[in-house]
C-alpha cells in the first residue's frame, strides 16, 4: 500500500528519499578519528636492548627418524625397503646359510629359521628407523636403529635368540637371557618327532 502510495505521489519524490537516507550523519569527528598526522613530524626511535638473556643458543635439530614402508627381511637384522638395505644397530646378523647344531645330533638351518621369524613378525609393517644420536654423519653403510609399532627391533630379535648382540653393544641382557632360556637359535632345533 505504500509502494502504491509513493508511484501516484509521482517519479520526483523516490530521488528526494533516497538522497536524505544516504547522507551520513556526522558525530564528533575530533573524537572518533584520528587527528591528521603530518609524517614529517614523526620520529623513529632506536629499540631497546633486550630485558634478559633467557634464550641461549638454538639445539641442533634431531635429526628425524625415516619410515621406510612394506620391508623384507633379507636375514635375521638386514631389512630391504624402497631400494635400501638397512643393517640394524648393536646386533651381529645371523647369516641365511648359517646351521647350528641340533640337540638330537647332527645340524638343523638356524639361519634361514631366523630368517623366517623375522619375516613373521614383520609381516611387511612399516619400520621407522633413524642413526641416532651418536652417529656424526649417516651413509648407505650406517647400521640404523629401528623401531617397528613402538617396539626396538634389534631388541627383539636378541632377546627372541635370532640375532647375536654386540660385545659392546645395548643388548647384552637380552642376548644372555635368550641364551639361558635356549631361545631361537640357542634352542638346539626343532624337537624330534
Amino acid at each position: 500500500m505504500v509502494v502504491s502510495a509513493l508511484l501516484l505521489a509521482g517519479p520526483g519524490l523516490l530521488p528526494a528519499l533516497a538522497q536524505e537516507r544516504r547522507a551520513p550523519r556526522i558525530i564528533a569527528p575530533e573524537l572518533i578519528a584520528p587527528p591528521p598526522v603530518d609524517p614529517s613530524m614523526l620520529n623513529r626511535l632506536t629499540p631497546r636492548a633486550p630485558l634478559s638473556d633467557l634464550a641461549g643458543p638454538s639445539p641442533e635439530p634431531k635429526r628425524a627418524d625415516t619410515l621406510y614402508y612394506r620391508p623384507v627381511a633379507i636375514a635375521a637384522g638386514l631389512i630391504e625397503s624402497e631400494g635400501r638395505t638397512i643393517t640394524i644397530a648393536g646386533i651381529r646378523i645371523v647369516a641365511p646359510d648359517r646351521v647350528c647344531d641340533a640337540r638330537a645330533g647332527g645340524v638343523w638351518p638356524c639361519g634361514k629359521q631366523a630368517r623366517t621369524a623375522f619375516r613373521y613378525w614383520l609381516r611387511g609393517r612399516a619400520v621407522e628407523c633413524g642413526a641416532g644420536a651418536d652417529v656424526t654423519e649417516e651413509n648407505a653403510e650406517t647400521p640404523l636403529r629401528c623401531t617397528l609399532a613402538g617396539y626396538d627391533v634389534g631388541k627383539w630379535l636378541v632377546e627372541n635368540g635370532w640375532a647375536l648382540a654386540d660385545p659392546d653393544g645395548p643388548y647384552a641382557e637380552e642376548a644372555e637371557t635368550a641364551r639361558e632360556t635356549r631361545k631361537g637359535i640357542f634352542s638346539g632345533g626343532p624337537s624330534p618327532s
